[in-house]
């Protein structure tokens, strides 16, 4: 991988480590407060692999010459992640029943929506830099 193509995950890695700081270096208020951090460690990592993996899609869709290839990327991007993260929260949902943490619950989507944001200002970015975007 070469340092351009390092630079463009950099947004989203920063992201991922700045979430595990807070979530490590508060954990004890987060405690005190309801949070289950080893929910919000998870969550913070699948949310994170899953933002690195429709980046790629979105990325992928971009550097074709074919316009409709870029608007497909998107869109299977955002198909694909919609529907495994209700996949996901669904078996969370089944599996717990009763010991749901709710502020975790919250919180991760909260994240869901951090990481989409960077994510999508990240292929902003990009497409600002293609020639033909």
């Amino acid at each position: 991988m070469n340092t351009k193509n390092q630079k463009a995950y950099l947004p989203i890695v920063l992201l991922f480590v700045i979430f595990t700081g807070l979530i490590l270096t508060s954990h004890f208020f987060l405690k005190g407060h309801g949070f289950d951090t080893e929910f919000l460690t998870w969550a913070n990592l699948f949310l994170f692999l899953l933002s690195i993996g429709g980046f790629l899609l979105q990325r992928k869709g971009l550097q074709s010459p074919n316009p409709q290839a870029f608007v497909r990327g998107v869109y299977a991007s955002m198909i694909f992640k919609m529907f495994v993260v209700m996949v996901v929260v669904l078996v969370y949902v089944v599996l717990l029943k009763s010991k749901i943490n709710k502020p975790g619950l919250f919180t991760a989507m909260g994240l869901y929506v951090v990481y989409t944001v960077v994510e999508v200002r990240m292929l902003t970015n990009l497409a600002r830099k293609k020639k033909n975007a």
